[in-house]
């Protein structure tokens, strides 16, 4: 047969087998297109659901006024000068020696604190220049018995920078007036729920979620100047002493929470 013959029978051919693959690669596509197109149609919204009827959210507080039964001082061995090693070996002797005197001290807990040294500076025409460095040492006072911190302040306060004064609860009687005042804070909350089910003509309640805090204010907290006044003692060459007198602090708990009121 001739090659101009076998032409058209061949196009014709590759067009058959064109148009088979094709019909095969729609064949393949289809079950995707019927697994991806429900996923593509929009889908009603679910309506928002409503809150449960006879809810209601409460809140209840009990507190009271404290007098801290601790007082805690603070105060500071410092020296300064262009020698580290001897500012170190001074302000060591010096808290050294603090320290001694104070675990003798009846009813009286000591301990050191922190220990930092950073530079000193001076003007010199205009420009700051580090002429020497300041060592300080701390030192930390306890004690129930104010009467006897204060004479130990009064000895100490020769030597000693006095930093500052607290009063401070300790870990009994936070913990005493924490079971008092969850107790009440719960009592209260329990009355109003009970009244507002009255109040809304309901017979009663359930307990939802509480949550019950604890004890709130009970962090050590400042005595003002007036407190930290110097006495003078009449007694001749000895240290005045200073009058520590721990002030009242609130403290108190919370109770938060939903009841289901009921008919």
């Amino acid at each position: 047969m001739p090659e101009t013959a076998m032409i058209p029978r061949i196009s014709r051919r590759l067009r058959m087998a064109r148009r088979a693959l094709l019909l095969a690669g729609l064949a393949t596509a289809l079950p995707v297109l019927a697994v991806t197109l429900p996923m593509l149609l929009p889908t009603a919204s679910a309506e928002p659901a409503l809150p449960p009827s006879g809810v209601l959210q409460l809140e209840a507080r009990a507190s009271a006024d404290v007098t801290p039964d601790r007082t805690v001082a603070t105060l500071a061995a410092v020296a300064q000068g262009s020698d580290i090693a001897k500012l170190n070996a001074q302000v060591a002797k010096t808290l050294d020696e603090a320290l001694r005197r104070a675990r003798a001290a009846p009813g009286v807990q000591a301990g050191t604190g922190s220990v930092g040294t950073v530079p000193r500076w001076r003007d010199s025409g205009g420009t700051m220049r580090q002429d020497g460095w300041t060592v300080t040492a701390v030192l930390t006072l306890r004690a129930a018995d104010a009467q006897a911190l204060s004479g130990l302040l009064g000895e100490l306060g020769g030597t000693l920078q006095l930093q500052s004064v607290q009063a401070e609860m300790s870990a009994a009687q936070r913990q005493h007036e924490l079971e008092q005042l969850s107790a009440r804070a719960i009592a209260a909350f329990r009355a109003r729920a009970q009244a507002a089910a009255r109040d809304f003509g309901y017979a009663g309640y359930t307990l939802g979620q509480v949550q019950l805090s604890g004890l709130q204010g009970s962090e050590p907290q400042p005595q003002p100047r007036p407190l930290l006044r110097q006495v003078l003692n009449a007694q001749p060459m000895v240290q005045p002493a200073i009058a520590v007198q721990p002030g009242g602090q609130e403290v108190g708990v919370s109770v938060s929470g939903t009841v289901q009121l009921e008919r």
